[in-house]
């Protein structure tokens, strides 16, 4: 799984919204090498912000065919204790974010965001950023 990416819904909106972006460019090459991940927390953030029954309907379509990576309790834990680790530095993440950030470490996968918080946590852990 080296060469997968865990995509950031930040990025999946722009693909859905902004289909002529260099974000959604960058995502498209991806989907056709065939190296997008998701998890569930990502599915949960895209079918909460579909915009319609059209978009949800192709989310049902769309997202089995990405490689899905499955969330288990200790990731829970770990990304508990990633926010306790930054709060105690003053930085304060998202609940969400900091779970996406524990999938993208502990998979040892790069994760593709647009959100300026991921980079916060790459400061203080091994999460690896694609560019």
């Amino acid at each position: 799984m080296k060469d997968k990416i865990l995509i950031d819904t930040s990025v999946w909106i722009q693909f859905f919204r902004k289909k002529d972006s260099e974000v959604s460019d960058k995502l498209k090459k991806l989907l056709i090498e065939e190296r997008t991940a998701v998890s569930g927390i990502i599915s949960m953030e895209l079918y909460r912000g579909a915009s319609g029954d059209k978009e949800l309907a192709f989310l049902d379509r769309f997202l089995p065919l990405i490689h899905y990576i499955p969330t288990g309790e200790e990731s829970y834990k770990n990304a508990g204790l990633i926010g306790f680790t930054l709060s105690k530095k003053g930085v304060n993440i998202g609940t969400v974010d900091l779970l996406i950030a524990q999938i993208s470490i502990e998979n040892n996968i790069s994760l593709y965001t647009q959100d300026k918080h991921f980079k916060e946590i790459a400061k203080h852990f091994p999460l690896a950023l694609y560019t």
